[in-house]
This record gives C-alpha cells, structure tokens and sequence, in this order.
C-alpha cells in the first residue's frame, strides 16, 4: 500500500480540520505542508535514488524540517489524556524561540513582527527531540529509529558544512556521507498521519 496515495484522498477532510486553533489544527496543519512538501519533492526527486550532492541540498533539508513537526505530531497525540498539556507544551517552546528572535540585536526592524510578551523569557527550555521520544508510551518501533536517523544526517546537513571540499580536508579522502532513502521515510510519516486521523474518527472529533 502506498500510504502517500492514501493520505491524499483525505486531503479535504483534513483541509477543513485545519482551520480551527489546537491541537487538532495544528496535527491537520502540518499534514497539509508534509503533504505539499513531500508531494513536491516525489514530482521532481527519485526518492530512493538520491545520487547528486544538488539533490540532496533540497531533500535533506526539507526533509528535516518535515520530521521535527512528525515528532511534535507522535509526541502530542501518544496519549490523548496528555494532548492538551503536550500542545501547550508546543506553544511553549515556539514562544521562547519568538522571544529570542526578537531579541536578537542584529533584529533592527522589529516593528514589522508581532510584540513578544515579556513574560515569555522565564518559560524554561522547550523539550528536544530526544526528550519528547523518551516519553512516548507506544511502541514505534524500528521506523521510529530509522526516522531518528534520518532526522540527526538531515539536521547535519541543514548546516551546508558538510561539502565534498570539507569532508576531504577533514577524513582527508572522499568521504561517505549517506544519501537518505526518503521515499520510505515519506510512507512511514504518512502511515502514522492516517493513524492519527483514524483516531480522530473513532474519538468523534471529526
């Protein structure tokens, strides 16, 4: 089953899902950019056959920025008794990040961004990854640890350090850095979407 295909025959349904506040809007939000992300890069990648260093400046990249929302995404919606708290906990952590782009003193034209609230700078440290995954009470499995893999090589490469003229001066050879196998990722993140859904279903909150 492509679980890709699947997903997008649910695309209105989430689409009207994703006009609310929470965290239901928020799961149907970033399903729509997954879906819009993702679908791009099918159109014009081979997903299992990243070969060129060009290719992959976009899809490791994207990619990236995909799965750190499907972890927020497995995190918030693990256990429904904790979802209001986990979304908060979402907030939380965009909040803090607000507060320090704002206050950066590069920043010169703030007046264009929304005000941040002061009190905002004693919210603690927004969880990281791998502290959102150590609470998760289902049991993922191997595709979670292949998406964490993916995630830590994607991240890597959000940096755009690690060009072939960096790698050989470090390693001092042509080094291997891998090419990810996304087309499998993509599926694992949209078969984990249509869980969720499901489960909206089956609670009535569709």
């Amino acid at each position: 089953m492509n679980h890709f295909e699947t997903l997008e025959k649910e695309i209105e349904t989430i689409k009207k899902l994703s006009t609310g506040v929470g965290p239901n809007s928020f799961y149907a939000q970033e399903v729509l950019r997954f879906y819009s992300i993702a679908g791009t890069l099918f159109k014009n990648f081979d997903l299992e056959n990243l070969s060129s260093a060009d290719e992959r400046y976009f899809s490791h990249i994207l990619s990236r920025s995909l799965l750190e929302n499907y972890f927020w995404v497995l995190y918030i919606f693990d256990d429904k008794n904790q979802k209001p708290t986990r979304y908060e906990s979402l907030l939380d952590s965009f909040k803090k990040e607000y507060y320090k782009l704002l206050n950066e003193p590069m920043i010169k034209n703030k007046a264009e961004l929304e005000p941040a609230d002061p009190s905002w700078s004693t919210i603690p440290r927004g969880l990281d990854v791998n502290s959102m995954l150590a609470q998760l009470k289902n049991d993922y499995g191997d595709r979670l640890s292949y998406l964490y893999f993916i995630y830590r090589i994607s991240s890597f490469d959000t940096h755009g350090k690690n060009l072939s003229t960096v790698l050989k001066s470090v390693f001092g050879k042509q080094a291997n850095f891998p090419h990810l196998k996304l087309k499998y990722a993509f599926d694992l993140i949209s078969n984990q979407y249509l869980v969720v859904l499901q489960e909206l279903h089956n609670n009535g909150e569709i």
